[in-house]
């Protein structure tokens, strides 16, 4: 983790109860959701953003394609072997 800076900040009544509320549900403390959600909000140059020729499920993307194009429309046929009704 990089080194951390601490900072003073001011919030509502009502973010603070928001942000109790997701720190529970997510299992993390509140500074770890803020931290999350400044760099959604501010981008973070250390997430390396994936194009879709790197990204992995792209990869996977028609390796179940017949040889006919048909596969949306037969799926049943293909997986069971035989037309379902």
């Amino acid at each position: 983790m990089a080194r951390m800076v601490r900072k003073q900040i001011y919030i509502s009544a009502e973010q603070n109860t928001r942000l109790r509320r997701a720190a529970v549900r997510s299992r993390r403390t509140e500074a770890e959701v803020l931290r999350e959600a400044l760099d959604d909000h501010l981008g973070d140059p250390a997430r390396k953003k994936v194009g879709v020729a790197r990204d992995a499920l792209w990869g996977i993307v028609g390796i179940g394609a017949s040889r006919e194009g048909d596969l949306s429309e037969r799926v049943d046929d293909y997986l069971y072997g035989r037309r379902r009704r």
